[in-house]
């Protein structure tokens, strides 16, 4: 901590070097700073693009590296508003036929949807556009996104077609490409499927087939690579814990 803080000052206009530190921030659980730094970070690039052509690279990678930063730091601390908002802005920032190009960009490109699913009501969800064809991670995270929002809506038929989207996705979807990247995608998409398929049992109020399905999905959550941001959007003993807790398994939810 005592590096980090010291180390987004040293070179002020590298928006690279500012943004740095929140990835300490983030780690041990100081989200607010990681929001503010990754703002930081960002205005400074964008002063820098106002006046460069820049790096392709850059522009396209580093850059809505920062805003990614800032959303899933507002996800983990809970600010809606701002998360939100870094949502739009980072699926503005990522052109669709540069990540059809480039495999690691995807799981980037589904992320705002993950934010949707955790703060913005159903119908804004299901008003969200489809992404464009052949991007695997991006439709996972579109039909994950839908399924949560049927589910709060009751409405389970509409819902189970949103599972058997993502089973679809992940009995056909071609994943070489995210090996090759050393991108977990088979995996991402196991455990969008069953966080899902918690979230419809437990709308049903069958909370025991919830836990169940969130066991699985921590289990695979588990074996994801360690990742800033991490591949899956939170930690989902979160949802394990809650699930046992209503079933009164107190000892249950204290573990998870």
């Amino acid at each position: 901590l005592p590096y980090a803080n010291r180390l987004g000052a040293l070179m002020p206009g590298a928006g690279h070097i500012v943004h740095m530190p929140a990835h300490i921030y983030y780690r041990v659980g100081m989200y607010r700073e990681s929001l503010e730094t990754n703002k930081r970070a960002m205005a400074v690039d964008e002063r820098y693009f106002a006046s460069s052509a820049s790096d392709p690279l850059y522009k396209a990678a580093y850059y809505p590296h920062n805003i990614h930063f800032l959303m899933v730091s507002a996800q983990m601390g809970g600010d809606g508003q701002a998360a939100i908002a870094a949502a739009q802005k980072l699926d503005a920032s990522l052109a669709p036929e540069v990540v059809a190009q480039f495999a690691i960009m995807q799981p980037v490109k589904a992320a705002p949807y993950t934010t949707h699913a955790q703060f913005s009501a159903p119908d804004t969800i299901l008003a969200l556009p489809a992404p464009a064809p052949g991007l695997v991670l991006v439709q996972t995270m579109y039909h994950y996104a839908r399924a949560v929002a049927f589910a709060q809506k009751k409405d389970f038929a509409s819902a189970q077609k949103e599972i058997d989207a993502l089973a679809g996705i992940e009995k056909d979807g071609d994943f070489k490409p995210f090996a090759e990247s050393g991108i977990p995608a088979k995996e991402i998409v196991q455990t969008a499927r069953l966080v899902a398929t918690g979230r419809i049992a437990d709308a049903k109020g069958d909370l025991e087939s919830a836990a169940r399905a969130y066991e699985d999905a921590v289990f695979i959550e588990d074996t994801l690579a360690y990742t800033e941001p991490a591949y899956w959007y939170y930690p989902v003993r979160q949802s394990l814990g809650a699930v046992r807790l209503r079933q009164g398994k107190l000892d249950e939810a204290e573990k998870a």
